[in-house]
C-alpha cells in the first residue's frame, strides 16, 4: 500500500528538482524524513530544514497521511 503527497520547495532548494512542486508515491508508513531521503537530503542536512504539514511545524519523525501536503525550506537568518 502506498500513499501520496504534495511536496512544495522553498526556491533554495529548487536545485533538488527542476520543477516547484510535485507529488511523491510513498511507502504507507512514510515519514518526513523519508521524504527527505528521498529527495536526497544527508541525516545531518535534515535538522537545518523546517518541515510544515499541512502548514502545520512538524518533526522528522511524524508519520504521513494520504493526501499530506509537504513544504520544506531551510533554516536563514541575518543580520
Amino acid at each position: 500500500m502506498t500513499i501520496r503527497v504534495s511536496v512544495d520547495l522553498m526556491p533554495t532548494l529548487r536545485r533538488l528538482r527542476k520543477e516547484r512542486k510535485f507529488d511523491l508515491e510513498l511507502p504507507a508508513n512514510a515519514t518526513v524524513r523519508t521524504v527527505l531521503a528521498k529527495l536526497g537530503f544527508k541525516e545531518d542536512e535534515m535538522e537545518h530544514l523546517r518541515i510544515f504539514i499541512n502548514n502545520e511545524w512538524a518533526r522528522l519523525n511524524k508519520a504521513l497521511k494520504d493526501g499530506d501536503a509537504i513544504w520544506v525550506g531551510v533554516i536563514v537568518g541575518g543580520g
